[in-house]
């Protein structure tokens, strides 16, 4: 079993897709019936576990007029919990795995500094299925909400790039066809 489903075994799948809504999307507000169906939890339920996360200090709630919105509450418990429930490594990972495995493909780099919900990756090759690799970074999109803006460069073309200055700052190596 992958470890970053022991969790989802331990505790109750339903308050953990709320909690990774406000975890994964902190700056926004949300107001509940938008939380049960991003979350895909039913509103009655979804009323009753951010009332738990509220009472836990995980949530804060707003209350405009007779409007109440909620958010995740800055906190010691919130960040410890952020990180343990992070998924951007297994992402990245997910988007590495299924690229490497297309025809042509020589390398994947990361480009530039990590973000909490966005990277930049550069696959390299001839003749790369660009298509196959939009439709994943859709996919990851809709499944994690992780934005992944690729490019898809001959090796040739790279290289140009980055001696041109095209292509300067960080750059991680995360997959190298086997020599």
């Amino acid at each position: 079993m992958p470890t970053k489903n022991i969790l989802e075994e331990f505790f109750d799948k339903k308050t953990l897709s709320i909690l990774k809504l406000f975890l994964f999307d902190d700056t926004k507000q949300f107001y509940l019936r938008e939380i049960a169906k991003k979350a895909k939890v039913p509103v009655s339920s979804t009323f009753r576990i951010v009332k738990r996360l509220k009472a836990m200090g995980l949530v804060s709630e707003t209350i405009i007029k007779k409007t109440k919105l909620y958010s995740l509450a800055v906190s010691k418990d919130s960040a410890y919990l952020s990180k343990l429930l992070e998924e951007k490594k297994g992402v990245i990972e997910e988007f590495v795995d299924y690229v490497s495995k297309l025809p042509g493909v020589d390398m994947i780099v990361m480009h530039g500094e990590e973000a909490k919900d966005k990277a930049n990756i550069i696959v390299i090759g001839a003749a790369v299925d660009s298509k196959a690799v939009k439709e994943k970074v859709g996919e990851i999109k809709g499944k994690y909400n992780f934005n992944i803006i690729e490019y898809v460069l001959d090796p040739g073309v790279f290289n140009q790039m980055s001696q041109g200055g095209l292509i300067s700052g960080r750059k991680v190596i995360l997959w190298e066809k086997p020599a």
